[in-house]
């Protein structure tokens, strides 16, 4: 039996003890923030797109794609650009309502999915809740004079600080990155974004993250915790920026 198992298991053994449950005769009386102005979000990831979105065949996705998030009725599109970009990119979404603006041959997501969206729902803003949070400790030494931090320096060193690790699993790695590719190309426009919002392939990504990238620099520099505890801290930013916008 694990430690884990061990641990969870005499948690519930003492649980279980005569005495020990009137904690849930009292549950009922504890106080929670229900009140505290929830929201409720639709989250929608995409990839980024290049000029391949402007086929007949990916603006039909895209079409679709449109017409099903429409059926949520949205009261705020939020995309992932800075907020002190909103004043331009709010101008040139006016001039995208009133025709001055041409996005037809704009492949930016932005424009095809947030831009599109917004005009369909008849809003008359668009909202930005981007945070691009800084690589600082550990992060900073995966940069050079010349380069910034990258994945490919970050895993760079993992294979040379790290490399018995990173030799046993790297290539299962990239066999079954290159695998979900395959599948990944055989799909239309929206069933690709629908795909990568799956619960399975967020646990894939999940598993890569935590699993294997983490592993970086353990008890050295801690380069992979703090590289996952930096895509955790862009994420909180990104929260708390909408949260911000549903007062």
């Amino acid at each position: 039996m694990s430690k884990v198992q061990f641990v969870v298991m005499l948690l519930f053994l003492l649980a279980c003890q005569p005495g020990m449950n009137q904690w849930m005769s009292l549950e009922s009386q504890l106080k929670n923030y229900d009140s505290l102005g929830q929201v409720e979000v639709c989250v929608m990831g995409t990839y980024h797109f290049n000029d391949s979105v402007l086929s007949n065949k990916s603006q039909a996705g895209i079409d679709r794609l449109l017409s099903k998030i429409a059926d949520y009725q949205p009261t705020k599109i939020l995309l992932e650009w800075e907020p002190d970009r909103f004043l331009q990119t709010n101008d040139q979404y006016r001039q995208y309502l009133d025709g001055s603006l041409d996005i037809s041959d704009r492949y930016n997501e932005v424009y095809q999915l947030g831009f599109r969206l917004a005009k369909m729902m008849g809003h008359d803003s668009i909202y930005l809740f981007d945070d691009q949070t800084e690589f600082i400790g550990s992060l900073e030494a995966f940069s050079t004079d010349t380069d910034p931090f990258s994945f490919e320096l970050f895993t760079k060193y993992g294979k040379e600080e790290d490399g018995e690790y990173f030799r046993a699993h790297e290539q299962i790695i990239i066999e079954n990155y290159e695998h979900n590719l395959e599948v990944i190309s055989q799909l239309t426009l929206d069933e690709h974004i629908t795909m990568l919002n799956s619960d399975e392939m967020q646990r894939i990504n999940a598993q890569r993250m935590h699993i294997y990238e983490s592993r970086v620099g353990i008890q050295k520099n801690w380069g992979g915790p703090d590289w996952l505890g930096r895509w955790y801290r862009r994420n909180v930013r990104m929260m708390a920026n909408a949260l911000k916008l549903s007062n």
